[in-house]
This record gives C-alpha cells, sequence and structure tokens, in this order.
C-alpha cells in the first residue's frame, strides 16, 4: 500500500474495511505485515485469517528490465497466490494493465481518431472484443503470466478472481501532459476505487473474470463518472483486506 495505487485504495477504503498491508516496509496507519514477494519465506503464515486480496505490486512498465520484472511480477505474482493457497484465502482482485493489450494501441488510437468523445463504455466495449492478449513490452507481457497464474489458481485450486487491465492512474488524476492521447488512456481515481470495490464484491461467486478499468475521455469541466459497463506501473504493495 505505499505506493500509487496503494495509497489511492488505502485512502479511499479505510473507512469500510479493515485493511492489512502486505509490505516491504511499514504503511502509516495500517497494520502492515513486512514481506518481500520475491522471497516466497518471508510470506509464510502472514495471510491466515485474511478475506480478500488486492494484489498491486509489480515492478514499474517504466524500467522495461527483465531481471527486475520477472522475479516481482511474475514469481512474486505465483508466491503470493500459492501463500493464499496455503492461508485459505480464495478471493484475488490482480492489478494488471492495459499494457496486456497495448499492441492494439494502433486500432485503439484510429477509434479515437474518429470520435471527439469516447465514453468509458465505448473505450471498454472495444478494448474487451480484443481478445488475445499483444503485450507492448516486457512489463505488458508479465501481467499477461500474472493473469495466467490467476486462471491456472481458479481451475486448478477453486480461487476467485478478477483481473483489472488498468488505463493510466496518473499522481495528479489528471492526462500525461507528455502523451498526445494522455486524455484517451486515463483511469481517474473515483473510477479506478470504484472499479476495485466491484471487483471484490465480485469475487464473493467463483469464477475468473478480466475486465478494463478506463475513464471518459478527459475534460476538465466533467468529473470524473464511475465505470458504466461490467467492471471488470508504478511500484505498489499488494494489499490484504479484511471486512471491518
Amino acid at each position: 500500500m505505499s505506493g500509487r495505487l496503494g495509497g489511492i485504495l488505502r485512502r479511499a477504503l479505510a473507512a469500510d474495511f479493515e485493511l492489512v498491508a502486505l509490505n516491504r516496509s511499514i504503511v502509516p496507519g495500517v497494520r502492515t505485515i513486512r514481506a518481500d514477494l520475491r522471497r516466497p519465506d518471508s510470506i509464510g503464515d502472514a495471510l491466515a485469517g485474511i478475506d480478500a486480496i488486492v494484489h498491486l505490486a509489480a515492478y514499474p512498465f517504466a524500467d522495461d528490465n527483465a531481471d527486475e520484472i520477472v522475479p516481482v511480477n511474475v514469481l512474486g505474482t505465483l508466491h503470493l497466490l500459492e501463500a493464499a493457497r496455503c492461508a485459505g484465502v480464495r478471493r484475488i482482485v490482480f492489478g494488471s494493465s492495459l499494457s496486456a493489450i497495448g499492441g492494439h494501441r494502433v486500432a485503439f488510437l484510429e477509434l479515437c481518431r474518429r470520435r471527439r468523445f469516447l465514453s468509458a463504455a465505448r473505450k471498454i466495449a472495444f478494448l474487451e472484443a480484443q481478445e488475445s492478449p499483444r503485450p507492448d513490452s516486457l512489463y505488458g507481457v508479465s501481467k499477461v503470466f500474472g493473469e495466467a497464474l490467476c486462471r491456472l489458481y481458479v481451475d486448478r485450486h477453486g480461487f476467485s478472481c478478477v483481473c483489472l487491465r488498468l488505463a493510466e492512474v496518473r499522481p495528479d488524476d489528471r492526462p500525461n501532459p507528455l502523451d498526445p492521447h494522455g486524455a484517451r488512456i486515463l483511469c481517474r481515481h473515483g473510477d479506478f476505487v470504484a472499479g476495485v470495490r466491484a471487483a471484490l464484491a465480485r469475487t464473493r461467486r467463483p469464477g475468473f473474470e478480466i475486465r478494463t478499468l478506463i475513464s471518459d475521455d478527459f475534460r476538465d469541466a466533467a468529473p470524473s463518472g464511475a465505470p458504466r459497463r461490467r467492471t471488470p506501473g508504478a511500484r505498489g504493495s499488494a494489499g490484504a483486506a479484511r471486512r471491518a
């Protein structure tokens, strides 16, 4: 919960959930279990008593370094899922990324070119119609691996998992000024939180889903709206949530 996404969730969910952080460093104001996902022995039985896990830990997109990405994003996800299995935790929300299908970017931008404004629902419908993964980076590949691992644990161990392919979540909740398409690939903070809440609720039923979280095209005068269709990096943390 020490990263950008974890911090947003911590502030938004603290009133409704008993939060537990699985993190390498202490998270102020939250019960923290010190662990490193690269070392499964450091997790141990730390997940005992947890109802659901929101897994956001990842080595960031900006540094496409396989030596860092594989141990954290791939093996770290496997270690967390296995620790959850051993602890009897079966509800997982996995923070994936649009980078898992970033290779479809040309077609998506062509859709944007034809429309002055795109709603979240229209973008989600298009992106979720791109059935095959098409990662745009090693980071994207790691997210495809993470989704596949979640699917394996659903099929083999009876987990319930929702993978959220996130658009860009910015610290200032505004589009990246260096990206000419930033206003169209933004996930506003409110939409991110609403999506995670919906995904947590969805994990109460068995199954596996991949959902997209992206906001309406950004307009300064327009408030952020909640995702209108099916609800489904930066360094983050695996947030383990227990209902209050």
